[in-house]
């Protein structure tokens, strides 16, 4: 089967575009991205994607190509020229005028008419050490260090401390997304659980987020569903907060395979389809059932998966060790059914703090035990199917 998708890709690469089949590239400055430790990506105005990490700034250009800046090799980019302030770059985004803002474990950097400006005083960041940046609307919210949110809007700051009069309670906030349909940030915390703030006009009142009537605790990672709502999760469980503000169960990491997995990232495709970077591999749930299941013998070089990101172009990137890459989207894949999602009764999922971190180095077995070999099969054929379809036509012109 592996040599089958392995023929299929070399064709593929030669007849159709270079988005069209798996693409995988080791870490080279000066021709590929600058470093497999990716920290942070966006989606750029240019039909690119630019990648913060932890040898600095790497763009994949519309065209294929990459370039990559660091302090010691500054350079000309589509957003001017840029010097980054440090080679660990922790935090990536574009605001509302298309300027790229850069957040360091030493301050942050953010480009105007003037060129990129730099803050790094601490009475202003409060702490120098940006854990995430994100955009709503036109204004631009910086998660720092131990100390809480600061916000951005027409060239003033404000501060949101920690366990503050307007209710952010937690000190470390990792995540951040804002939910489109319901124009709510929602916040992810290291300890402290979730928090929402539904209005960023007049008084400002952060709240918590629960489940099943308590504070949802455990959980510190927020991503986007384009379908509204967020996705929430930690190392053992997704849930989803929809636009009403309520929380309800997607799937545990029991759900995925019988054999002990974790779950490292998740990103949600325009068809529905949840893919999830877990410790065995890239998998793809349908709302109730996992229908993809892409591993190191696909071609990822390896099963422990660290990172997802879809790009403007619905390319799946990944990040294994050692090496960034993307797959196409899957055409073709049944959409996830959002009200089976809300009211599906398979899970009682249970919200578990993470478990310590377990080494994501070593990749775990290659095998799904509780699914039989050819239902694996079948979850990639069906997949590689679609393709093999457009190379037919491809040849037949």
């Amino acid at each position: 089967m592996h040599r089958v998708l392995i023929l299929s890709l070399i064709v593929l690469s030669l007849l159709v575009p270079a988005s069209s089949a798996l693409y995988i590239k080791e870490p080279d400055f000066y021709t590929g991205i600058a470093s497999a430790g990716v920290k942070d990506v966006t989606n750029g105005l240019y039909g690119d994607v630019i990648f913060a990490t932890d040898y600095g700034i790497s763009v994949y250009t519309e065209d294929g190509t990459w370039y990559s800046l660091n302090p010691r090799h500054p350079g000309e980019t589509a957003y001017g020229w840029l010097t980054p302030l440090d080679a660990m770059v922790s935090a990536i985004a574009l605001d509302a005028e298309g300027c790229l803002w850069i957040g360091y474990p030493k301050g942050l950097q953010f480009g105007d008419e003037a060129g990129y400006q730099v803050i790094d005083d601490p009475v202003l960041l409060k702490n120098r050490n940006i854990n995430s940046i994100t955009r709503w609307g036109d204004e631009m919210w910086v998660a720092t260090g131990r100390a809480g949110l600061l916000r951005y809007h027409d060239g003033n700051w404000t501060w949101y401390k920690p366990f503050g009069p307007e209710g952010l309670e937690c000190y470390t906030v990792l995540s951040m997304a804002v939910d489109a349909a319901s124009d709510a940030l929602v916040i992810g915390s290291e300890k402290d659980g979730i928090q929402v703030l539904k209005n960023n006009s007049g008084v400002i009142s952060f709240e918590s987020v629960t489940y099943r009537g308590e504070p949802l605790r455990g959980i510190s990672e927020v991503r986007v569903n384009p379908f509204g709502g967020v996705y929430l999760f930690n190392r053992t469980t997704v849930l989803q907060r929809t636009p009403d503000g309520e929380v309800v169960p997607v799937l545990d990491s029991g759900s995925l395979s019988a054999f002990p997995v974790y779950i490292n990232d998740i990103a949600a495709t325009p068809d529905g389809m949840l893919l999830v970077a877990s410790t065995n591999g890239i998998y793809g749930w349908d709302g109730t059932n996992v229908t993809l299941h892409i591993t190191s013998g696909d071609g990822i070089r390896s099963n422990a998966v660290k990172k997802l990101f879809l790009d403007a172009a619905e390319r799946c990137w990944f990040v294994v060790p050692g090496n960034v890459g993307y797959i196409p989207l899957p055409a073709g894949l049944a959409s996830l059914d959002l009200s089976a999602v809300s009211t599906q009764t398979t899970p009682e999922v249970p919200v578990t703090t993470a478990p310590p971190e377990t080494p994501q180095e070593t990749p775990a077995p290659e095998v799904t035990p509780g699914v039989t070999p050819g239902e694996s099969q079948g979850a990639l054929e069906r997949v590689w199917a679609s393709l093999g379809g457009r190379l037919g036509s491809v040849i037949g012109r």
